[in-house]
């Protein structure tokens, strides 16, 4: 099997920028709540603004978790390539004191 860890990094930093873009989008819209009285001030503007209100909502949650799940993804990542060079260079050192066990 062939990993390589150096990839593993740049997808990583990849999935970790995404993430920051899933939350820049987020506080943007989060900084954007809809006043109350925008469509008008009956009945069917209160149930329009209300519906609107909560896709809103909706949509910032939406992009955090976007986020949060791209973070995670980038840490697995890095954590498999730390773990992937590290068990090379575990089996590097064995194989040369085997190599220099035999030499002798």
């Amino acid at each position: 099997m062939f990993v390589d860890p150096g990839l593993l990094r740049l997808g990583a930093k990849d999935s970790h920028r995404a993430g920051g873009h899933a939350q820049d989008g987020a506080d943007a819209l989060a900084r954007g709540p809809l006043g109350s009285g925008i469509f008008g001030d009956f009945a069917a503007a209160e149930s329009f603004h209300e519906a609107l209100s909560t896709a809103h909502t909706q949509h910032v949650n939406n992009l955090q978790s976007h986020q949060e799940s791209l973070a995670a993804v980038g840490a697995k990542a890095v954590y498999a390539a730390t773990g992937f060079t590290a068990m090379d260079e575990r089996n590097a050192a064995e194989l040369r004191a085997v190599r220099g066990t035999a030499a002798t």
